[in-house]
């Protein structure tokens, strides 16, 4: 249920970081692409970025829940810091020049949330690949 809860709270995001983009597509009459527009680049990219890093991390969220190998304070922690980490990193994308601490903050802690999660799913999946003739 964690995932179903991560990926409802990621997909709010999600769709208010569109309706940005639309907002700023619509106030610059650029329909395709980001034109000459600094604003429109923030937009597109804040909800670009958000769609690339969470399609990782729920892929990762739902396999390490389904597993049981994790505790759900585990996963928990881990979803609430990349939930942060994003909101801190498209709020900062938006400041003047792109340029802030959030946007650091947000970026960092995300990567380390999937690293994390990367790890984990390499210990836990090649410890059963080891026991289970690398599965074969």
């Amino acid at each position: 249920m964690l995932t179903l809860f991560y990926a409802g709270a990621l997909t709010l995001i999600a769709l208010f970081l569109a309706f940005k983009t639309i907002q700023r597509r619509l106030g610059t009459g650029v329909l395709l692409g980001t034109g000459e527009s600094f604003e429109l680049l923030q937009a597109n990219r804040a909800h670009g970025n958000l769609i690339e890093y969470a399609v990782f991390f729920l892929i990762l969220t739902g396999l390490m829940e389904a597993s049981g190998q994790f505790s759900t304070l585990t996963i928990g922690i881990l979803g609430d810091i990349f939930i942060l980490a994003r909101i801190s990193h498209a709020y900062g994308i938006f400041q003047p020049e792109s340029s802030s601490m959030f946007r650091t903050v947000g970026a960092v802690a995300s990567m380390l949330v999937l690293l994390i999660q990367a790890v984990l799913a390499l210990w836990v999946s090649g410890a059963w690949l080891a026991a289970n003739n690398w599965g074969f």
